[in-house]
């Protein structure tokens, strides 16, 4: 039955099945009218006279867009037409756009949301120790400072303190990929010196128009008249503008669907705009912190050579966002009780189907059965017979490129599970010992936990 299969397969892959079936999801339309067409010229060959003219009015319409294609090997003789250059906007993190599923680069399956750097920028970010603890512990003093006085007296429950971690981790993440992307000299020559050279010929017409006794600020402020910015009214007013503007912020620096919580949103909304950006602006507009950074910036003198190794370098915030050191919360469902519970297994189940993802959590399932199955001391030959077919089915499901099921694993897991798959069955009895299927259930148990748990409970 294994080999009969395998043919199957084969001679499925040799006709290309796999392609026209992706082409008739593409263009249904096109090839009803194409497969209409066909019938009916077999059916009624007796007519075939009168179904030459649908055939030459479908060939003249191919024939057409050929010509006016731009990019057509046919001539095209009629005039040019030129597509227009649209400005592809930069992506919102600089590592392309693979899929977390299948590992695309352009994956038209699943969800944007589902983006792997859309949903997890931390991933592949390594920052120095020292700085990660740094980071750390301003958001914990954030956290300290603002949050528990009042949070305490609710609740000693982790789990609402936890998403607002994840939310900083993602945050903070968001703006380190974005501040690589900033082309700085660029910056600083364009807006930088430009506000510098306005806000210097303001100070100094009022500085001229100043009189004994009068203030040089009040002078310089009406100045600048309508050209004020509206944040330097009053402190309220410089408050609303930075509540105004992280609102503004969130789509672009915060997780999908973080702000669908509005009363998590406005928690976020206060604690950056008031503990966060407000102090930071202050520190910036310091007379002192500005006479430093010119100071910094005209030095020539070279750094002083340092005299201690640097820190190894660590995942960016994952020792402060890691909330399984932590007591487990009420507040937020774990996979295995998604999966004891029938009614919570049904939702999810339909959850995954929305995101295109339900092959993940069948992969989970065929690799518990599968590993329950191989551990067997004593396997027949019927045995190792259907357990290779499995092993190929899971292959050519999960594994190959071609597949819609496409999972992404690393080149080892691939590789391994592959010669087994392609070898005789006997070999099957190997996966006892080799840690591919083990390895490759573990990712996906890490992406159902991680990444579509969290979903489904939001």
């Amino acid at each position: 039955m294994a080999g009969v299969w395998t043919h199957l397969e084969v001679l499925r892959r040799a006709l290309k099945m796999d392609s026209v079936r992706e082409t008739g999801r593409q263009y249904p339309v096109s090839c009803c009218l194409l497969l209409g067409l066909a019938s009916l010229t077999v059916l009624l060959n007796r007519y075939l006279h009168i179904l030459m003219m649908f055939w030459s009015l479908l060939a003249g319409a191919m024939a057409f867009y050929c010509m006016l294609g731009p990019e057509s090997l046919l001539p095209n003789f009629i005039f040019t037409v030129k597509q227009r250059n649209k400005r592809r906007e930069p992506g919102l993190f600089p590592l392309g756009h693979s899929c977390t599923v299948c590992g695309k680069v352009k994956c038209r399956r699943h969800r944007t949301a589902l983006l792997l750097e859309n949903f997890q920028p931390w991933l592949d970010l390594k920052v120095r120790s020292k700085v990660d603890a740094l980071v750390a512990e301003v958001f914990k003093l954030v956290l300290e400072k603002f949050v528990y006085p009042w949070y305490r007296d609710i609740t000693q429950d982790e789990g609402c303190l936890d998403e607002v971690r994840m939310i900083f981790r993602f945050f903070a993440s968001v703006l380190i990929r974005r501040a690589q992307k900033v082309d700085v000299p660029a910056v600083f020559m364009d807006r930088v010196m430009k506000t510098v050279m306005k806000h210097i010929e303001i100070m100094a017409n009022a500085r001229v128009k100043v009189g004994n006794g009068e203030s040089l600020e009040k002078a310089a402020l009406e100045e600048y008249g309508s050209d004020l910015h509206v944040a330097l009214q009053s402190r309220k007013d410089e408050l609303l503008y930075l509540r105004k503007l992280t609102e503004m912020l969130f789509p672009f620096l915060l997780p999908p669907k973080a702000t669908d919580c509005r009363s998590l949103a406005l928690l976020l909304r206060e604690v950056m705009a008031g503990s966060v950006v407000l102090p930071t602006m202050d520190f910036m507009a310091d007379p002192d912190t500005v006479n430093l950074m010119v100071l910094i910036f005209v030095d020539q003198t070279p750094p002083e050579e340092a005299t201690e190794a640097p820190s190894p370098l660590v995942p960016f915030l994952h020792r402060y966002a890691d909330a399984s050191a932590r007591k487990p919360s009420v507040l937020k469902l774990e996979l295995k009780d998604i999966r004891e519970q029938q009614d919570l297994l049904f939702r999810f189940i339909n959850f995954l189907k929305q995101e295109g993802a339900v092959h993940v959590l069948q992969f989970c399932l065929a690799a518990e059965e599968f590993n329950d199955k191989i551990l067997s001391p004593e396997l027949s030959d019927s045995e190792l017979q259907r357990l290779h077919g499995e092993v190929v089915h899971i292959y050519h499901t999960y594994c190959l490129d071609e597949s819609f099921d496409k999972i992404r694993f690393d080149s080892f897991i691939t590789e391994d599970i592959r010669s087994i798959a392609e070898g005789p069955y006997s070999d099957v009895v190997k996966l006892q010992t080799m840690r591919c299927l083990f390895e490759a259930y573990e990712h996906v148990l890490s992406l159902l936990e991680k990444v579509f748990t969290p979903m489904f409970c939001h």
